[in-house]
């Protein structure tokens, strides 16, 4: 989480409190108007300045939230800093010479209007932070489901150049235990709604790899991926040029997605496309995916990705 958004939890946080000031000024003058004049009650006008004060600033704060669509990040961190600090000062002025009697409460009903615009102020900015911090899903096609049960096809196998033995998998039913998708279960994909797009629907008969390596027919598990690699002549290159895969790997090298360069834009920007678990397929940025961000480019001098599929009865060795 950068800067900005940590100041702007710890601004829903003083919403918060805000609006609980505002409750309890809003009770006190209630309860002072149905039993009478008290001394006890003369710091009310000075905590509702208070209070009205905070509502105001953190009103401000959700006017940057909204500016900030327009804005880089740097101006809102900046505003809303100085939004908090002005407004801060302002109200400790404001406490330290402001006597407002309860006599001009009774003399200008405006007062009260003012004191209930306050707590509303103060809802309202609630709808905003709240919209904030779970906003609505723009495309919710990039949720991506995780699929579960799975079982080996027996009756073909895919076949590396080197002759070794892929098992391939078709799914089953869906559930929430799969080795085949690692994209984490925390809606971070949703990250993603408007910087991708989408090229075909969502599909159970493969998932990234099978898509890359086997034409899309079944499911490869993560591990064979690097068998491919290792059998079927790719290299590590520096330089993506369309045509080449793109494997992603975790913090521990394990391979967690594979996909394929489309294209390099005169600017550099390298266009990649891939299947996202047994969703749809994307084309993307090689950044813009929920998997990892580790990655490299492999390529081969085959004329396609495509590993062999073969029936079980004609292998030419066994299992």
């Amino acid at each position: 989480m950068n800067s900005s958004n940590e100041l702007f939890e710890v601004s829903y946080t003083f919403w918060l409190m805000v609006f609980t000031f505002s409750l309890c000024v809003s009770i006190g003058y209630v309860l002072r108007f149905l039993f009478g004049k008290s001394e006890r009650f003369v710091l009310w006008s000075r905590v509702t300045a208070f209070a009205a004060a905070l509502t105001l600033c953190l009103l401000a704060v959700d006017g940057l939230n909204i500016a900030h669509r327009e804005l880089g990040a740097r101006y809102r961190l900046a505003g809303t800093v100085a939004v908090i600090a002005t407004t801060a000062w302002l109200t400790w002025l404001h406490l330290k010479h402001s006597k407002t009697p309860w006599e001009l409460f009774r003399r200008r009903p405006i007062s009260w209007f003012l004191l209930a615009s306050s707590v509303a102020m103060a809802i309202w900015s609630s709808f905003q932070f709240e919209g904030r911090l779970e906003p609505p899903s723009r495309k919710p096609f990039l949720v991506v489901s995780t699929p579960g049960k799975r079982s080996q096809v027996h009756e073909f196998v895919a076949l590396t150049d080197r002759n070794h033995l892929i098992k391939v998998y078709r799914m089953d039913q869906v559930d929430s235990d799969s080795e085949f998708v690692n994209i984490p279960e925390d809606g971070r994909s949703l990250e993603y709604s408007g910087t991708v797009i989408q090229r075909a629907a969502a599909g159970p008969l493969a998932n990234c790899h099978g898509w890359v390596f086997l034409d899309g027919q079944y499911l490869i598990s993560n591990e064979a991926v690097q068998r491919i690699l290792d059998d079927n002549g790719y290299e590590v290159v520096e330089e993506a040029m369309a045509g080449d895969v793109i494997v992603y790997r975790d913090n521990d090298r394990n391979i967690v997605h594979s996909g394929v360069v489309r294209g390099v834009l005169d600017d550099g920007t390298i266009i990649i496309e891939s299947k996202w678990g047994t969703e749809g397929v994307f084309l993307h940025n090689p950044l813009d995916t929920p998997y990892s961000t580790l990655f490299e480019y492999y390529r081969s001098t085959r004329p396609t990705h495509r590993v062999n599929i073969v029936p079980v009865d004609e292998l030419p060795m066994d299992e």
